[in-house]
């Protein structure tokens, strides 16, 4: 069985009262100023602003000013560990994130040691197990290196926690070795394909050679298109829907 793909550190959960604070919520349509109970961590109440009595041992926030909304996820950012923790590590990296109101993130894999190794993922995933403020997801290599010749033991590294792969700022050129990664059998039927970046960055060539080969793959059946989602594996059922069709990964419309 594979590893959960986010990881954080232990969380001190908190009883408060946000008054008067405006709340946004696109999901339930909420738009307006509201009182805000929280507890343990969880939102367990919701009045008008003013109405909420704070009770003993909450500590009130005067949210008068200011908003309350969904914690956002960003699915690209660099934690620069291991090799250049003068820069950031994931206890800075993730503090910073949880200050700017991001509930979760995705780390790239060009560190020092790139990261294309089960070894390394299950070290840094136990390290940030201590030491993140947040859940915290790692998206490997697909290539060694990020050199864009030899690729990752990606089946190793997906039974370690990988949520993805990605050579980050470093498209793969290759339309063959693209195909491989993404033919080889080393993914999940039915998962959105690999590399979020990859696919979808401009990098002129490298546009054009992901576009070659995710249509060969489709020619070939081994891909299906859903238009403004992506491109998916299919499953060798012949069942190729996704298992998460709100995805977007591989941004098949910017191609």
């Amino acid at each position: 069985m594979s590893a959960a793909p986010l990881v954080h550190g232990p969380l001190q959960t908190v009883d408060l009262l946000l008054r008067d604070v405006h709340v946004l919520d696109p999901r339930t349509g909420i738009d307006a100023r509201h009182d805000v109970r929280v507890r343990s961590g969880e939102v367990a109440e919701l009045g008008a602003s003013g109405e909420l009595a704070q009770e003993p041992g909450e500590e009130l926030i005067e949210g008068r000013g200011h908003h309350l909304m969904p914690a956002f996820f960003d699915p690209h950012v660099h934690m620069r560990t291991p090799g250049q923790e003068h820069k950031e590590d994931l206890d800075t990296g993730t503090r910073a994130a949880a200050a700017g109101g991001y509930a979760g993130v995705l780390a790239m894999p060009n560190t020092d040691p790139v990261l294309d190794s089960a070894p390394l993922l299950r070290s840094l995933r136990d390290t940030a197990a201590r030491q993140a403020r947040i859940s915290i997801g790692f998206l490997p290599a697909i290539t060694r290196g990020l050199q864009g010749e030899q690729l990752t033991e990606m089946a190793e590294l997906r039974q370690e926690g990988a949520v993805g792969f990605t050579d980050d700022g470093r498209p793969v050129h290759s339309a063959g070795m693209l195909r491989k990664a993404i033919a080889d059998g080393k993914y999940q039927p039915g998962t959105a394909t690999p590399s979020i970046t990859t696919l979808s960055q401009d990098y002129g060539h490298a546009r054009q050679t992901c576009s070659k080969a995710l249509g060969v793959l489709v020619k070939e059946g081994l891909l299906t298109r859903y238009p403004g989602l992506g491109y998916y594996v299919v499953g060798k059922s012949g069942d190729p829907k996704p298992t998460n069709p709100e995805s977007s990964a591989g941004k098949a419309d910017e191609l």
